[in-house]
Parts: structure tokens; C-alpha cells; sequence
């Protein structure tokens, strides 16, 4: 993994591109969510996220961005115009920015999604009619590992 720098290493936006952000580090960890609220929000059988830690995150445009609090563990942001879900911070990780995966532009980052899946969590919520990928990865049916 490359270290940290100045200039902005992932750019990433919503689907109208008034909401967007920049990293100074690269992502690293790749999870499948599979817990309801996840799926409802992002209309998929599972969320993608990656992660940075805050210190290196910046919104770069964000007049149009809402903050959302549907539970007690996290505090999510979407575009207040195209309503994409764009980051999640989970209370007890509060130095770390989880960054929906699908936001990132690779076409004009310099680093890109890490490709690996590190884990599937809240596999007990699971659409029935979905199959998990074979990926080597186990799953988690809570929370996650560690």
C-alpha cells in the first residue's frame, strides 16, 4: 500500500457530481454489507464499501450533502440532489471515513478500489435468492471481524 500525501490520490462523487470528495491516502479493505438497511439504501442485494481514515478525507463539494442518522452505530451522507449514498462512519470507528465503493472514480484517481473483499458481514440478512461469490473470503453473520 502507497503512503499518504498531499495531492489527492482517489476523487470520488455522487451521480450528479454536486456532492464530491478527494483522499489524500489510498482506501484499503473492501466489505459486503448485507444488513437490511444497507440494501434498502443502496437498491442491491449488498453495499460496497472501502475505507480512509478521516485525517485524509475531504469533501471537495459539498453544499448539497445530508447527513443521516437511521440508527445508533453509524452516521451516513448522501447527496441531497441525486440521493446516492456516498460515505458511513460508524460511531466506534469515528477516525475512519467508510467510503461507498461505487462512488470512486478510477478514471481519475491515481489508486483504485482495493480488489479483494476482506468480508461479508450481516449474513443473516442475506436475500435468499442471492448466492455470495466464492471469493475465499468467510463471512460474518454480525458485525464486523476484529
Amino acid at each position: 500500500m502507497s503512503t499518504s500525501t498531499t495531492e489527492p490520490v482517489i476523487y470520488g462523487s455522487c451521480y450528479c457530481q454536486k456532492t464530491t470528495y478527494a483522499t489524500t491516502a489510498p482506501l484499503y479493505g473492501l466489505t459486503y454489507c448485507y444488513c437490511r438497511m444497507c440494501r434498502l439504501l443502496h437498491g442491491s442485494p449488498f453495499a460496497a464499501f472501502t475505507n480512509v481514515d478521516s485525517s485524509h478525507f475531504q469533501w471537495t463539494r459539498s453544499d448539497r450533502l445530508v447527513e443521516i442518522n437511521l440508527s445508533e452505530y453509524a452516521t451516513r451522507t448522501i447527496c441531497g440532489e441525486c440521493r446516492s449514498p456516498m460515505t458511513m462512519v460508524y460511531h466506534a470507528k469515528p477516525n475512519e471515513v467508510g467510503i461507498v465503493a461505487v462512488t470512486v472514480d478510477e478514471s481519475k484517481s491515481k489508486d483504485k478500489v482495493p480488489e479483494k473483499v476482506g468480508a461479508h458481514i450481516f449474513l443473516e440478512c442475506k436475500p435468499a435468492w442471492f448466492v455470495i461469490p466464492e471469493d475465499g473470503e468467510s463471512g460474518v453473520w454480525g458485525f464486523w471481524r476484529g
